[in-house]
């Protein structure tokens, strides 16, 4: 059995660029490229694990429809293990339309789809314990899962020995309704690793390390903070803390999935032995294969290739 179970969001993503005006009603714009790829935190980083060469597992909850049929064919050709999949008989899977536009950056239009019936019930505890790690991404866009219910599978599994991951995505929403959907994890929780927006709308705070404090203050072990294009900032539970810099990029292409592709690479760290700053640094290095190609998971090389690519190039 694979050492890394993933939980949480599935989604279609069509990635449309270069899209750098929203059209007015009734008015027709043009862009030069349409990709049509597997998305959601969850899936992301299985499929990035997986193009890594590193074996996984995959919980997530998509409709019984063509797009359905689509991510469990496109994570299973990639070698992800899918035998806990659940299907909706009456709920569409995620949908996304993502518009990149000239600096890369996105923008995105989203239904929730079966994501939002994703239930504490359609997740195999005991399945889940016959890996060492389980990455849950894409809270915020569970509702029927985040915040309690989250927490309680988190606990189940700590008693189980298994070390628990998790990160979210950025929604417009309070910040009651954030701190009502994260909080209640960070105690059952061995790692948070929000992005830096993630981190001040649930904090309040702008410093990573005081953010980084309120997180652990509110019971989290370890937090890592993406500071996107400034690397990461980390703080671990014995006190331990630092910035590791993010590697120079040329051109970026699309940041669309780049935090998912970070947690790829952090958990294949951990799971490999490093310590937490080279765990960091092979984040960063996994990131950047993402940013330089359309898609979440398409510029995801072998493990080689990126641990290659850091001898030749220092952070």
């Amino acid at each position: 059995m694979p050492d890394i179970v993933n939980v949480g969001i599935a989604v279609v993503d069509a990635i449309g660029r270069t899209i750098d005006q929203v059209p007015a009603p009734k008015e027709l714009l043009m862009f030069d490229r349409l990709v049509v790829t597997t998305g959601g935190c969850a899936v992301n980083c299985a499929v990035d694990l997986a193009r890594m060469g590193i074996e996984n597992s995959l919980i997530v909850k998509v409709g019984r429809d063509m797009l359905g049929d689509f991510i469990v064919r496109e994570t299973q050709d990639q070698g992800v293990n899918v035998s806990r999949i659940v299907r909706d008989d009456t709920a569409n899977t995620s949908f996304s339309f993502a518009m990149v536009d000239s600096t890369g950056e996105r923008r995105f239009v989203h239904t929730m789809g079966a994501n939002a019936t994703f239930v504490a019930q359609d997740i195999d505890l005991d399945f889940i314990a016959t890996h060492k790690y389980c990455y849950i991404g894409g809270a915020m866009l569970m509702p029927s899962l985040d915040g309690e219910p989250t927490a309680k599978v988190l606990h189940e599994l700590r008693k189980r020995g298994v070390v628990t991951l998790l990160d979210d995505v950025y929604v417009q929403a309070s910040r009651d309704q954030w701190r009502k959907m994260i909080l209640p994890t960070l105690p059952e929780l061995d790692y948070f690793v929000p992005s830096e927006p993630e981190a001040m709308m649930i904090s309040g705070l702008t410093d990573p390390q005081a953010m980084a404090t309120y997180f652990q203050d509110h019971g989290a072990s370890n937090v890592v903070i993406k500071l996107g294009e400034k690397g990461v900032y980390y703080q671990r539970k014995n006190g331990e803390n630092g910035h590791v810099k993010a590697y120079n990029v040329s051109k970026v292409v699309d940041t669309t999935g780049a935090g998912d592709s970070w947690d790829a690479g952090f958990l294949a760290g951990l799971n490999l032995g490093y310590d937490f700053p080279d765990a960091c640094r092979l984040g960063n290095a996994t990131a950047t294969f993402c940013i330089q190609s359309a898609g979440a998971s398409t510029g995801i090389p072998l493990l080689e290739t990126i641990l290659d690519f850091q001898k030749k190039n220092k952070a």
